[in-house]
């Protein structure tokens, strides 16, 4: 029993752990868990040996897990990221989604802010005063936050200045809200109205966009600014070399790939700048900064405008900006130490990806290299940072013809901007030259691009595998011979080619070693195995280059004579049964020797089939075995009562 015991127990602890990844979910739970398993698929595909599963939860279930540490990774609005930051201690993203919308990729979100079309007192974002306003949560960003943040530039501050109804997610409620007339006006996420229009559960002329905006290649309704798209975290408790390894999933998720379309995303990016999102929770007094008092002259003056006015109000002042400043100063220097701390993050998960990474500026010089990328190369650091990275090691191909700049992928992306993956060639600086899978993205959406940033992985490993598995489908791993299904390959080809040319010719040889079995019983299949090896090498050493051969099975081979008269394939299977009858196989102290049976038919354009030619050797094959064996039958094709044939060599 302690033995079963401790079996089940040394079991238990050989079972992979599953981390657990967590979505918010902004849309119907099921449509967003259908949305995100293929990246789930995809990761522990790409790990290897690690299971990651997904959980998709509302804002409440997914605080609750937070606060229990029942989640390694998550991936949600930018706000509620800031405020883990500061609640829960995460570091830096490890990458920032970019969503693919309307066939163009999306690096940023909003909010939108509607009312009935018929609402006609409604025209601007003033006359919102004192309406009711719905909005799914207060701690969404597209779906209320970045439109508070709006009202707020214009002096209306939520949900002191309107009545504020929260419906819950998913945004889809929001709008009901509004159409059934509980609100007079709504606030949802950018994407969330086109999103119903086109499941066909809204028609968009039932409502009027309110402080309607445009930016630059945005396809979606838009009443504020633009935010950074979703982060990709892991929580602090969460294994750092998985972090590391998820993160370099994430970056290499290939933009045009099956998985990327499955969820309808372009992919993942480096990190992107979250500050506009802090500054937007600070200005509107929201988690975490809610508990922070803000000292203005204007609050000052209202509430102690009597006070300050008896006391003399000037020294007063004099303090509370000095105040201020000191809380302002010390707000910054936090600020700048956490913006350090991230960036320093950051440098380390570049530098232990096992990719090799490396950074270009708007002059194409190397800024960043990872030492996987150094390693890869054989550089030192010293020696590429600074350097322009095309001359240093991709200025020419395998054969030695130079490669100009302007072929140069990753110069193209500077000039296009396009985002690229392909498989090239770098060169090492000891002169030899490896394979890579290249992910080249731009930095920066307008020219002049501020850089380009490119990942590349050693090839070498998957292209040898893929010979190594043509190989294996091709080759008969005995003889070294093509085999079967390589053979017929051919001579299918060989059959078109003479369809399609009148006048051209082809001959078709079935060959079969006599009494090969007795070979096997007798001397053991080791020497069976020794005399296919000899048969295929005589088979070489017969034909020429432009003839086709390989083993068809056990004993059996087929051997195919482009531009060959029937009769000169007769002579050569003559010759070839000579050649063999009068040969010995050695092995050891062992002699021994074989004979081969041969059929000889034409391969003919009037065939419908090259199986037709096939049979017609095959039954000069079964005539000359019996015949006696060791000899050669020939069919002409033209008249199948007429054989011409050889006898036994000697006879």
């Amino acid at each position: 029993m302690i033995c079963l015991l401790f079996m089940q127990t040394a079991a238990a602890g050989l079972m992979p752990k599953t981390s657990k990844l967590a979505v918010l979910a902004f849309r119907p739970k099921q449509e967003v868990y259908q949305t995100w398993y293929p990246l789930i698929d995809y990761l522990n595909r790409y790990l290897g040996g690690t299971s990651i599963s997904l959980e998709v939860m509302n804002y409440a279930e997914l605080e609750e897990a937070i606060a229990n540490d029942r989640i390694d990774f998550v991936m949600t609005n930018p706000a509620h990221y800031v405020q883990m930051t500061f609640r829960n201690g995460l570091s830096s993203p490890l990458a920032t989604l970019i969503p693919m919308e309307h066939g163009h990729p999306i690096s940023g979100f909003g909010g939108v802010i509607f009312s009935l079309a018929g609402r006609d007192e409604i025209q601007s974002l003033a006359d919102l005063k004192n309406l009711t306003v719905a909005a799914v949560f207060t701690g969404s960003l597209g779906g209320f936050q970045a439109q508070a943040m709006e009202l707020k530039r214009l002096g209306l501050s939520l949900p002191g200045d309107v009545r504020l109804l929260e419906t819950g997610m998913p945004h889809d409620t929001t709008v009901h809200r509004v159409l059934s007339g509980e609100a007079d006006a709504g606030f949802v996420r950018t994407g969330v109205l086109e999103a119903m229009v086109a499941e066909g559960v809204l028609d968009i002329t039932q409502l009027k966009i309110l402080n309607l905006q445009t930016a630059r290649d945005f396809p979606f309704l838009l009443s504020t600014q633009l935010y950074p798209e979703w982060p990709f975290a892991a929580m602090p408790h969460a294994d750092a070399d998985l972090a590391r390894r998820v993160a370099a999933a994430l970056l290499a998720l290939p933009h045009d790939g099956d998985v990327a379309e499955q969820i309808g995303i372009h992919g993942y990016t480096i990190p992107q700048d979250y500050e506009p999102v802090r500054v937007l929770l600070q200005t509107l007094r929201l988690p975490p900064y809610d508990g922070t008092p803000q000292f203005t002259v204007s609050d000052v003056m209202s509430k102690y405008g009597v006070l300050l006015s008896a006391a003399g109000s000037m020294g007063g002042v004099i303090l509370l900006l000095t105040l201020w400043l000191w809380l302002l100063n010390h707000r910054l220097k936090q600020e700048r130490l956490r913006v350090l701390n991230q960036s320093e993050e950051q440098m380390r998960l570049l530098a232990a990806l096992g990719d090799g990474v490396f950074e270009l500026d708007e002059a194409r010089c190397c800024i960043f290299i990872n030492p996987a990328a150094l390693t890869m190369l054989g550089y030192t650091e010293e020696e590429v940072l600074g350097k322009d990275l095309h001359l240093l090691f991709h200025h020419s191909r395998e054969d030695g013809t130079p490669i100009s700049a302007e072929e140069c992928p990753i110069i193209q992306t500077f000039s296009d901007g396009r985002i690229r993956h392909l498989d090239d060639r770098f060169i090492c600086k000891d002169g030899s030259g490896i394979p890579v899978h290249l992910t080249i993205t731009p930095v920066g959406g307008a020219k002049p691009r501020e850089g380009v940033v490119v990942i590349f992985r050693d090839n070498s490993d998957r292209l040898r595998l893929e010979q190594e598995l043509r190989t294996q489908a091709t080759t008969d791993a005995l003889t070294g011979l093509p085999n079967r299904r390589q053979f017929l390959k051919e001579l299918e080809l060989e059959h078109n080619r003479i369809r399609r040319i009148p006048g051209r010719s082809a001959a078709v040889l079935m060959l079969d070693l006599d009494d090969f079995k007795s070979i096997n019983d007798q001397y053991g299949h080791s020497v069976g195995d020794a005399v296919l090896k000899h048969f295929a090498q005589a088979l070489t050493e017969i034909t020429r280059s432009s003839d086709r051969f390989g083993r068809l099975g056990g004993e059996e081979f087929g051997l195919l004579l482009p531009d060959t008269a029937i009769a000169h394939a007769c002579r050569i299977a003559e010759r070839l049964c000579g050649l063999i009858s009068n040969g010995q196989v050695r092995m050891n102290d062992l002699e021994v020797s074989y004979t081969v049976s041969i059929g000889v038919a034409r391969l003919q354009g009037t065939d419908r089939s090259m199986d037709a030619a096939l049979v017609r050797a095959d039954a000069a094959l079964y005539r000359a075995k019996h015949a006696g064996k060791n000899c050669t039958k020939c069919d002409t094709g033209e008249n199948p009562g007429e054989v011409a044939g050889f006898q036994k060599l000697g006879a």
